[in-house]
């Protein structure tokens, strides 16, 4: 099976569940009605705290419902690795078993499944380790293809091994590709002229970080660099 038809069957999987998460809420809503129907029938009209405590009812059901959404999926993408014909290149004291039992590791992988082009950068913020705990980890998670690295200019960027070439190449198309590359977009369109190291302590992220995301916006001409002696002043495109 090659990695197109796996990464359809994947993106199955996950509108299915996606399906069976929207059935339950449709079903729960409805019992919930028929319940406050009955109170009403009873007891008369249900009290304003009653009805807060159903719905912070409802909202507790739905956390755990997406909770299991990203756990299954995460178990999802270990069992592809399970049906496939695993071999490992090179030597590798760790199994399949320990790749998806470290914590760590476990994050990484949900990060890249969510965010597909996920920067180093901003796996470091959303991972809470340390450089060199992030690039270890990373560097075993290639090493036995779990995921892969691209190149995007002068950075590195990472997704599921599932990804097909047809769409990471539609990925790296795409005029901004993360939250944080639309709000430095949207800061910029609001103050022409504004410069990285502002933008850094606007959105409380380091320089490089901005960097990357400025380089991204400039490459899809999104945006001019104007030189004002030492500094870069941004504009958009107008």
């Amino acid at each position: 099976m090659n990695e197109n038809k796996l990464s359809k069957k994947l993106t199955y999987f996950f509108l299915l569940k996606f399906s069976l998460l929207i059935t339950s809420f449709v079903l729960l809503s409805v019992v919930l009605y028929q319940l406050i129907k009955s109170f009403d029938e009873f007891f008369g009209p249900i009290e304003d705290y009653t009805l807060g405590i159903i719905l912070v009812s409802i909202l507790i059901a739905l956390v755990l419902l997406l909770s299991v959404f990203e756990i299954l999926s995460v178990k999802e993408y270990r069992g592809y690795f399970i049906r496939k014909s695993f071999i490992q290149k090179g030597k590798s004291y760790l199994t399949l078993t320990d790749i998806f039992e470290n914590e760590n590791r476990v994050n990484i992988i949900k990060q890249i499944l969510s965010n597909p082009g996920i920067h180093q950068n901003e796996l470091l913020r959303n991972c809470d380790l340390q450089k060199g705990q992030l690039q270890w980890h990373l560097n075993v998670l290639l090493k036995n293809h779990i995921i892969k690295k691209e190149r995007y200019g002068q950075y590195t960027i990472y997704f599921p091994i599932t990804s097909s070439i047809e769409s990471i190449e539609k990925f790296k198309s795409l005029p901004t590709k993360s939250e944080t590359t639309e709000k430095v977009l949207d800061i910029i369109q609001k103050n022409p002229g504004i410069n990285s190291s502002k933008i850094s302590r606007i959105l409380n992220l380091s320089r490089n970080t901005i960097k990357y995301h400025i380089d991204k916006l400039f490459e899809e001409n999104l945006i001019d660099l104007k030189r004002n002696g030492r500094r870069l002043d941004l504009y958009p495109v107008s």
